[in-house]
């Protein structure tokens, strides 16, 4: 009977964390850091700059350390527009020291029971990626 129930429970709470988590949401083991270059002219600060104007239009900075071109957001956990405590995205970027690449890193994860699964967001990820390449990223020729 014990375990029945127990079993019940871990069964509800897996139904439940589910039903918050978005179609984009796709759980891995580890997730990859995607490298783009950047297009050629821009300095440094003209990359670090741009880079943190896109993120700050949908996130808040966490950890911002420009001398070693490192940035990371807070958790966010309204991506999409609404709300959800079981759910939650944020961003990694390394801008290289010469400033001709960055490389980014999406994290989203999903509450389910009382675990967090690890993964990435589709939509972040093409989002994100669409605007760095639009405002810093090399053309392809």
């Amino acid at each position: 009977m014990r375990t029945t129930l127990t079993l019940l429970v871990l069964m509800a709470s897996l139904l439940v964390g589910s039903a918050g988590t978005p179609k984009t949401f796709e759980q891995l083991d580890t997730i990859q850091w995607i490298t783009l270059e950047v297009r050629d002219g821009m300095d440094v600060e003209r990359v670090w700059n741009s880079v943190v104007d896109i993120l700050i239009n949908d996130f808040e900075l966490d950890l911002v350390a420009k001398d070693t071109g490192y940035l990371r957001t807070e958790w966010l956990y309204s991506y999409g527009g609404k709300y959800k405590n079981e759910y939650r995205v944020r961003v990694i970027i390394r801008v290289a020291p010469d400033g001709k690449t960055i490389r980014v890193k999406t994290e989203a994860q999903v509450k389910v029971g009382l675990n967090w699964l690890i993964g990435v967001d589709s939509r972040l990820v093409s989002t994100l990626k669409t605007d760095l390449m639009g405002t810093i990223g090399r053309t392809t020729r």
